[in-house]
Order: structure tokens, then C-alpha cells, then sequence
């Protein structure tokens, strides 16, 4: 039997935080992949210190749902759940533990697959089109931008958009300023984040003086999207994400 634990964030104040994880693992769960899908939260109930004594399958595949490489999916998330690297094994269970989901190859495919959706029956400008990529970022870890960077990367080597550009709340280059002086006449803004949240519904617009979806100014439009991990394709792309664990190495210590 294999089993699958998507690993959320969550949060006791933002009640739409653990939504998606809900929803991508009822997703999975009709698909049939594994034979169990479990979800389980750092910040809420069902915690994830004891997810693995509630898992019956002999394989275990632990899917974070964060977007980039930092402090929980490195120190927290293998710390709660007793893993040593990407293959433990722990209590006659084999536990392979996945990257988080912005770094997977396929994540540049959900981030157009919003944009389409985004953008479908809303008239452009005549002229350029820019693609804005938001990501939250820190000065207290430099590697949790990198995969905005990367996907910025993957999605202009496609051609797809005159320019693609990388913007951050908490880190430079700031939003405001890429999304004011990029030169295009019509700015396509995508947060790059797992789920809905004050940030989002609140402090962006606020910040950017955008009234919804669509914000006319006089030299440009800005098109703002929902979050790129409530994306039901985001499923698609956690279920890939843990059969790639199946190719791990495992090798057992035998003392």
C-alpha cells in the first residue's frame, strides 16, 4: 500500500490557509493514485507530529505544500516527522520525502494554466504584454526567491510573453515599483503563493491601488490573478511531485 501526506502550513487566523491542501487532496484521492491521502498542518489540527502512526501503508510519500525551499521544509517539517533525508525509514514504514512544489519542473504549467484563466474573455491593450511574477520573499532567507527566479526563467524561455518579470512584497525589487515601470501596456500579475490570505485579498490591492481582476489606468491595464497553488491543477502536480520520490535511492543501514 502506498499512502500519500500532503504537509501544509496553516494558520489559527486565516481559516482559508489549509483550504487548498483540503481541496488538492480530495482531488487526488478521487483520482485513485494511492491508496491513502492524508492531510496534516503545522499551524492546525490534524498536526503532523503523529500523522505517520495514523497511516497504514507500508509507503509513505511526504509532499510539503510550500512553494519554495526554507526553514519549514527544511528544519520543521523533518524535525516533526523524525525523517533523516529523503528516504527514512521509520516504525516498518519507508517515508520518502519530496521538495516543496515551486521547484518542480511542472510548476511553470500551473502558473500559465492561471494566467489563461485569469485572462480568458478580458480584452488586452494593443501592445506589450508583461507576465509579473509576486513572490513573498525575506531578507532572513535569500533561497526562498530562487524559485520565483526560476520559473521567471522557464516561463520567458517559452516566448510566451514580450516580458517576464520577478517582483516580491518583502524584498527588492518591490511590486510596486516592477509593476509600475515595467514598459508594457498590459501587466499580468501572478501571485506565486500557496493559498489565499490577507496579503492577497488585502495589503496587494491596497498597496497597487488595483479594484479586482481587471485595474485600467491610463498608460496600462493590470490584470490581477488568484494565487497559483489554489490552482486545481496543483493536484496534478502534487501527485507528480510524490510519484518522483518512487526513483529515490533507498538504502537501509544495517548495523
Amino acid at each position: 500500500m502506498k499512502a500519500l501526506v500532503i504537509v501544509g502550513h496553516g494558520s489559527h487566523l486565516n481559516e482559508d490557509s489549509s483550504l487548498p491542501v483540503y481541496e488538492h487532496a480530495e482531488r487526488i484521492r478521487q483520482s485513485g493514485g494511492f491508496d491513502e491521502v492524508v492531510e496534516c498542518f503545522w499551524k492546525e489540527e490534524p498536526s503532523m507530529r503523529h500523522v505517520l502512526d495514523t497511516v497504514e501503508s507500508e509507503e509513505v510519500c511526504v509532499v510539503p505544500a510550500f512553494i519554495s525551499e526554507g526553514y519549514f521544509t527544511q528544519q520543521v517539517i523533518p524535525r516533526e516527522l523524525g525523517l533523516d533525508g529523503p528516504v527514512t525509514f521509520k516504525d516498518g514504514k519507508i517515508v520518502r520525502y519530496a521538495g516543496p512544489l515551486g521547484t518542480f519542473e511542472k510548476m511553470a504549467d500551473v502558473i500559465l494554466e492561471r494566467v489563461e484563466d485569469l485572462m480568458r474573455g478580458k480584452e488586452l491593450r494593443e501592445g506589450r504584454t508583461a507576465l509579473v511574477l509576486l513572490g513573498h520573499g525575506t531578507d532572513l532567507n535569500k533561497r526562498s526567491s530562487d524559485v520565483i527566479y526560476l520559473n521567471a526563467r522557464r516561463i520567458r524561455e517559452r516566448g510566451v510573453y514580450d516580458i517576464v518579470e520577478e517582483a516580491f512584497l518583502d524584498q527588492d525589487p518591490e511590486v510596486g515599483e516592477v509593476v509600475g515601470k515595467v514598459e508594457a501596456e498590459n501587466v499580468i500579475l501572478i501571485p506565486v503563493f500557496v493559498a489565499e490570505g490577507w496579503h492577497t485579498r488585502e495589503t496587494i490591492p491596497e498597496d497597487l491601488g488595483l479594484t479586482g481582476e481587471v485595474t485600467v489606468r491610463e498608460d496600462r491595464t493590470i490584470f490581477y490573478g488568484a494565487p497559483v497553488g489554489t490552482h486545481p491543477s496543483m493536484a496534478s502536480l502534487i501527485a507528480a511531485r510524490a510519484r518522483e520520490t518512487e526513483h529515490y535511492e533507498v538504502v537501509q543501514n544495517v548495523s
